[in-house]
């Protein structure tokens, strides 16, 4: 019987119903976050206390509660431990506490963590508890010094309470000196039986406070109790090491001594093994031991006063247990020559080093001594100072010395008993940029040139080596230029600048670490350089100086020429005619045309007589007028210039004078006077108002009867500087005349 299909939407139906029962499953099943698996279970059995457990939980996303389920008594016995809650502080450890904890005794352990979307377990973990046992730390309660011992101290302590009977504890010793911060260890093992619970620590150095530390573990556990509390103790004194000396020589004193001052110390590295108690310091001439001088000081340095010859200084230190051995040192004699050998130095910084080295030109040199003291502007500097052998560097560790201070390094070579001449060099332990730059000042400013000039900064202020100057100079508005100079140079000259320019100029100091300006200044070019203005002034000298040259040239070749151009001749008035006119020449020489009577007078200008005959005559007088002229009445002569501006006549007062008599006498005297040669007198004729003539005509008329037979005007040839003076001169006239001009 066959069986009839079923319809394929019967088979539809069922997968849809199985999708949809499976969905809210699968979607559950996806949706679920599982806690992270605890790892790195560790345990630690706190001998007699408890045994704790810790992991690390992972992250978490939600709430999660662990559960530490253990199996112990070699896994007869099982019990668990439950943290309270996720967010407490110890939820990743768990403890479990007495009486169900034995030793010894193996237990397992495994972590549970579980959240509200399922539980999951960490790996089992096997744990001895011998191997897991940590204790209480020891108490130390004695460190002191054994007497009669050296280098030694004795260390006692209390073994801890809770430490495990059955099993023997093994101790680590830590120790220190109290200026050190690096502990060194001491590790000893002591026997469960053993009741003495001390130790003896050796190798140490004397007279040298120590600090002490201890700890402890089970034998077979991994687990170290913690530190003790520190604990100090003192080694035993010893009688004191030898000393290193050394010397600062100062200059000779007037009567001749020499102060020396004496410092010692210690070896480099050599512990503080005594107490000092003193010194004793004996010293003599190196020529002559009888001559020994003993002190004693506690203190140093020490002043010595020697003479100028060599000495021998020797010294010991003290204490309670002995002397040390002795130190000498020879004071060379003020006149000795020292030996040079050193022929360079140098200094470097190395990671956290200064390291000095030298080249020396001697091999049988192997010992030196350093000195480096920092170089202060004001404060005196503190000398320290350190031996060298079998070696060309020195060392110093840059904390001990200051940073940003200048030092000076000197190396003296040692040979024997004779130290040489030492060498020195400048060196900083750390370098910075200068707190202040250079102060700056202009010189010598020229038309292109200029000379810049800067001072050193002040030591303090420098904070390292200045390795160079930088000048840094521009124009107003204009590109900033830069020179580099070495640090030994303090001034640089300016060059191929620009004229009459104004610029600024700044100096910066350099170190290796960087540099600083100075201060800013301003000038301003010249608009002409002294070379210049001397230039154009020699030229101009040189000049005057041909033309000097030339003229006195031409006064030697033409000494007439030259002497009439420099001194023209002045006509002698006293050589005039004058006096030799006769009455009727001399008698119309006073009568003066109309016509001169309407000319311009306002300066006063003499006229001669109209006669040409004599007109050369009146012309001489003429020329010697501030001599013999001298007028009658000013308010006539200012009547007479307004008559002229109105077109009436000018009128004049005339005098006849002679050179040789004084002003105040009257014309008659003149005329009469014996002192007037005949054939030297002279007439000036003068215009002058009719009316004021009589007396003036019958004078001269007396006159020319009285001088005969010379005559009181005569024909002479014309002077031939007065032909050549002769001017073209223009004369206002009036208006009933014409403007005419007179040669005169």
């Amino acid at each position: 019987m066959k069986l009839s299909p079923q319809p394929s939407c019967v088979n539809l139906g069922m997968m849809w119903t199985w999708a949809l029962w499976l969905f809210p499953l699968l979607c559950k099943f996806s949706l679920a976050a599982l806690p992270a698996k605890p790892e790195n279970i560790s345990c630690v059995y706190y001998y007699r206390k408890n045994l704790t457990c810790t992991w690390s939980p992972g992250e978490e996303t939600s709430y999660t509660q662990y559960t530490v389920r253990r199996t112990y008594a070699y896994g007869k016995k099982h019990d668990n431990c439950t943290t309270n809650s996720s967010t407490s502080e110890n939820r990743a450890s768990c403890s479990f506490f007495l009486p169900r904890i034995t030793n010894p005794d193996n237990c397992t352990i495994e972590v549970e963590a579980q959240n509200a979307d399922g539980v999951i377990t960490s790996d089992m973990t096997y744990w001895h508890l011998e191997g897991i046992a940590k204790t209480e730390p020891p108490e130390i309660f004695s460190v002191k010094p054994v007497w009669g011992i050296k280098r030694m101290i004795h260390i006692e302590w209390i073994k801890p309470e809770l430490a495990p009977v059955s099993s023997n504890l093994k101790y680590t010793l830590q120790f220190r000196t109290v200026n050190s911060t690096s502990w060194m260890e001491v590790n000893f093992t002591k026997n469960r039986r053993d009741t003495d619970q001390t130790y003896n620590l050796t190798g140490l150095q004397a007279f040298t406070e120590y600090v002490i530390a201890l700890r402890c573990a089970v034998e077979e556990s991994k687990f170290w109790s913690d530190w003790s509390q520190e604990k100090m103790g003192t080694t035993e004194e010893e009688a004191p090491c030898g000393l290193e000396l050394w010397r600062v020589l100062k200059p000779a004193e007037a009567d001749g001594r020499r102060p020396v001052q004496l410092l010692w110390k210690k070896p480099r590295g050599a512990p503080v093994l005594e107490k000092i108690l003193g010194y004793n310091i004996w010293y003599f001439p190196e020529n002559n031991t009888n001559l020994t001088e003993t002190m004693n000081t506690t203190n140093q340095p020490l002043e010595l006063h020697l003479g100028g010859e060599s000495y021998w200084v020797s010294m010991i230190s003290y204490n309670s247990l002995g002397k040390s051995p002795v130190a000498t040192l020879r004071i060379p004699a003020i006149q000795e020559k020292s030996f040079q050998c050193i022929e360079v130095m140098q200094a470097c910084l190395a990671e956290d080093q200064l390291v000095v080295k030298w080249q020396s030109c001697a091999l049988d040199v192997n010992t030196w001594m350093i000195e480096w003291f920092p170089d202060m502007d004001s404060e005196p500097p503190t000398l320290s100072w350190e031996p060298v052998s079998q070696a060309r560097n020195w060392t110093i560790q840059q904390d001990k010395l200051k940073p940003f201070w200048c030092y000076n390094i000197s190396v003296y070579p040692m040979l024997h008993d004779k130290v040489g001449e030492p060498y020195s060099i400048q060196a900083y332990a750390k370098e910075g940029v200068p707190s202040e730059g250079p102060e700056t000042k202009v010189e010598n400013i020229g038309v292109k040139t200029v000379t810049i000039t800067w001072k050193e900064i002040p030591k303090r202020q420098r904070k390292g080596i200045i390795c160079n100057y930088t000048i840094f100079y521009q124009a107003e508005g204009g590109k900033r230029f830069s020179k580099t100079v070495n640090s030994s140079i303090l001034q640089y000259s300016l060059e191929a600048l620009q004229r009459k320019t104004s610029y600024t100029v700044q100096v910066m100091a350099s170190t290796s670490a960087g540099g600083t300006n100075g201060t800013s200044i301003n000038f301003k070019t010249l608009s002409f350089s002294i070379f210049e203005i001397i230039l154009i002034t020699t030229l101009i000298a040189g000049g005057l100086l041909l033309l000097i040259i030339l003229t006195a040239a031409y006064g030697l070749k033409k000494p007439n020429k030259l002497a009439h151009l420099c001194w023209p001749s002045v006509p002698n008035p006293a050589e005039s005619s004058i006096a030799t006119w006769r009455g009727d020449d001399f008698q119309a020489k006073l009568n003066l045309k109309e016509s001169d009577d309407s000319v311009n007078t306002e300066n006063r200008i003499l006229k001669p007589c109209s006669t040409p005959s004599d007109k050369l005559v009146i012309d001489k007088l003429v020329v010697n007028f501030e001599t013999f002229l001298q007028e009658i009445s000013t308010d006539k002569a200012k009547t007479s210039q307004e008559n002229n501006l109105g077109g009436e006549k000018n009128e004049y007062v005339t005098y006849l004078v002679t050179p040789d008599c004084p002003l105040g006498k009257s014309f008659e005297e003149l005329l009469v006077s014996p002192e007037i040669p005949p054939r030297k007198s002279q007439c000036l004729c003068l215009r002058m108002p009719e009316e004021s003539c009589p007396e003036a005509k019958e004078q001269l008329l007396f006159s020319d009867q009285s001088l005969a037979p010379y005559h009181l005007c005569e024909e002479e040839v014309p002077n031939p500087y007065l032909k050549n003076s002769v001017t073209t001169r223009e004369f206002l006239v009036s208006k009933k005349l014409p403007h005419t001009k007179r040669e005169v």
